[in-house]
C-alpha cells in the first residue's frame, strides 16, 4: 500500500497555521458545537486487549468512529464488547464504527472525520500509528511506553509540539491521588531528607530470556504482515519452549497477542511493560530528571530477547533533592522473586505480598507502596503516618500538586482536555522524558555494562557500542509517516 500523499512540509505548514489560529480556544475541531456538550470522534488502533479497556474509558462520553486491529476475530470481539458496555450502562446504542485492519487505510479514507486517536498496539507500532495521527493533525493518546526506542520518543515529541495537539500517555498512576500525596509528603519533610529509592516488579510474566522460534502456519484471522508493520518481513512463528516454561508463562503460543513483550524488536521487556508505571512517581518526585549513569546486572540476553531478570541502579543528579540512587529489580532469579532489600520499618509480611512496588527512603521514615501505580502509599513507622494525616487535616502539610480531573482514567482525562483546554497529566512534555528514563535501563541491559548518558547529545559517552540501540535499525517501505 502506498504511503499517504500528505508531505511533511505541507503537513507542518498546515498544522502550524491550525495551531496558531485555533488553539487560543479549547479545541481544534469543535465542528460548531458548544464545548459543554462536545462529543469527540475518536479512533482506536489496537482495538482489543488493552485497547478494549482504553475504549471503555471514553466510549460512553464520545463517539468511537473507527476500530483498527490486525486480528479480525479480535476486531469483531472488540465491537461486540463495546455494544455490551453501552447496553449494561443503559446508554443509547452506540454508533457503528468503521472497521479496519490497517490504520494507514483508515487515515486515507476517513481522516477528516476523526478528532483524536488512541493507540493501544504492541510497542513497536506505537511510534508509527501516533506519527500517522499527528501528521494528519489528530490529538493522540498512546499506551505506555510511548515507543521502544529513545530516538523514536524524541521524534514523536518534536512532531507533537510542532502540530500543537493534545497528547497523553496511558500510565494511569499519573492521574491518581497517591502519587501526588507521596510527592507532597516528601517535599514538605514528612520523611526527612530523601536518600534512596527502590523499585521492583514481578514481570516478566511472559516467555523471555533465550527463546527459539518454531515456524508454523499463521492463523487465518491474523494479518501477520500488518502485525510486523515496519519490521522486516519474516514467516509467522511460535515459541519453541521446554514444557515447564511453556506451562508457566504461556498466554499465547507466539508473539501475538500478548507475548511480544520480551522481544527487543516488538516490545521492551519488563521495563517497557511496568517501568512507566512504577518509575512514574520517582520521575515526578525527582523533578523529571534524567539519570547520568546506569549500572546493570541481568540474566542472559540475546539479540532477540530481554533477560529473565535484571537489576539496575540509576544514578540521579542533584535537583530538588540531593543526588541519589534509584534501584530497579525485575523478574525471578534462581526461582526466587528478584526484589530489593526490605527496609526494616516495613513489616515483612506486607513486603512479601508486594509483587511490584516502591520504597522512598528518607532519613526519618519510608514511604511504601505495594502496587505499581502509587495509588495508596503508606508511611512507616505507622505512628509517623498517623501524624502526617493529622498534619494534612490541620493544613500543616498542604496539597500543592494539581489533581487530575479524571482520576484513574488517562483516556478520559485526555478527551476532557481536548474539549476544555489545559494539559493532561501525562502529556508528551512529561511522558516523553519519563519514557526515556525507563528505556535507558534497557540501553544498559543491552550494553551489558555501565552506561553514562549525555541527554543533550542523546548518546552514551563511555562506550560506543550501545549507541546502536538508541534508534530503530530500519523501517519497511510504506510505514514511516
Amino acid at each position: 500500500m502506498k504511503a499517504s500523499p500528505l508531505s511533511r512540509r505541507h503537513f507542518l505548514t498546515t498544522a502550524t497555521g491550525l495551531a496558531a489560529s485555533t488553539f487560543a480556544g479549547p479545541n481544534l475541531l469543535l465542528r460548531g458545537q458548544d464545548t459543554a456538550g462536545k462529543r469527540l470522534n475518536l479512533a482506536v488502533i489496537g482495538a482489543n486487549g488493552k485497547g478494549q479497556s482504553d475504549t471503555q474509558a471514553v466510549t460512553l462520553a464520545h463517539n468511537i468512529v473507527a476500530l483498527v486491529d490486525v486480528d479480525q476475530n479480535r476486531l469483531d470481539e472488540a465491537a461486540k464488547r463495546r455494544e455490551k458496555i453501552h447496553a449494561e450502562s443503559n446508554a443509547p446504542a452506540p454508533n457503528v464504527p468503521k472497521m479496519y485492519q490497517d490504520f494507514r487505510k483508515m487515515f486515507d479514507e476517513m481522516a477528516k472525520d476523526i478528532d483524536g486517536v488512541i493507540v493501544s498496539t504492541p510497542d513497536h507500532t506505537h511510534y508509527l500509528a501516533a506519527m500517522w495521527a499527528i501528521k494528519h493533525g489528530k490529538h493522540v493518546c498512546v499506551q505506555k511506553p510511548l515507543c521502544n526506542y529513545i530516538g523514536e520518543v524524541r521524534d514523536l515529541h518534536r512532531a507533537a509540539k510542532e502540530a500543537g495537539i493534545t497528547t497523553q500517555m496511558g500510565n494511569q498512576g499519573r492521574t491518581m491521588e497517591g502519587q501526588r500525596l507521596a510527592k507532597e509528603w516528601i517535599e514538605q519533610g514528612a520523611i526527612g531528607t530523601l536518600k534512596e529509592i527502590r523499585l521492583w516488579t514481578n514481570r516478566p510474566v511472559w516467555p523471555q530470556g533465550p527463546i527459539k522460534k518454531k515456524l508454523v502456519e499463521c492463523p487465518p484471522n491474523l494479518n501477520w504482515d500488518l502485525w510486523l508493520s515496519c519490521e522486516p518481513s519474516e514467516p509467522y512463528f511460535e515459541f519453541d519452549l521446554d514444557p515447564e516454561a511453556a506451562k508457566k508463562k504461556q498466554r499465547s503460543p507466539g508473539p501475538h497477542n500478548f507475548n511480544w513483550r520480551g522481544w527487543w524488536q516488538f516490545g521492551s521487556g519488563a521495563l517497557g511493560d511496568m517501568g512507566c508505571h512504577i518509575m512514574d512517581s520517582t520521575f515526578s518526585i525527582l523533578g523529571q530528571l534524567i539519570p547520568e549513569k546506569i549500572d546493570v546486572e541481568s540474566g542472559t540476553i540475546t539479540d532477540l530477547n530481554a533477560p529473565l531478570w535484571s537489576k539496575l541502579v540509576y544514578h540521579m543528579p542533584a535537583g530538588k533533592h540531593p543526588a541519589i540512587q534509584v534501584s530497579w529489580h525485575d523478574g525471578e532469579k534462581d526461582g526466587v522473586p528478584n526484589k530489593p532489600e526490605r527496609h526494616p520499618d516495613i513489616p515483612e509480611e506486607t513486603f512479601k505480598k508486594a509483587s511490584s512496588g516502591m520504597m522512598f527512603i528518607g532519613t526519618d521514615g519510608v514511604i511504601f507502596e505495594g502496587d505499581a501505580y502509587c495509588k495508596s502509599p503508606v508511611i512507616y513507622p505507622l505512628d509517623k503516618y498517623q501524624q502526617v494525616r493529622l498534619d494534612m487535616k490541620d493544613g500543616k502539610i498542604k496539597k500543592t500538586e494539581t489533581r487530575s480531573v479524571m482520576p484513574d482514567n488517562p483516556q478520559g482525562e485526555w478527551a476532557h482536555h481536548i474539549v476544555n483546554g489545559g494539559l493532561p497529566s501525562s502529556n508528551f512534555d512529561y511522558s516523553c522524558p519519563l519514557t526515556e528514563f525507563v528505556l535507558l535501563g534497557n540501553l544498559a541491559i543491552r550494553a551489558q555494562q555501565t552506561v553514562q548518558w549525555d541527554t543533550k547529545a542523546m548518546k552514551v559517552t563511555n562506550t560506543e557500542a550501545p549507541n546502536k540501540f538508541i534508534t530503530r535499525p530500519s523501517y519497511r517501505n510504506g510505514w514511516k509517516a
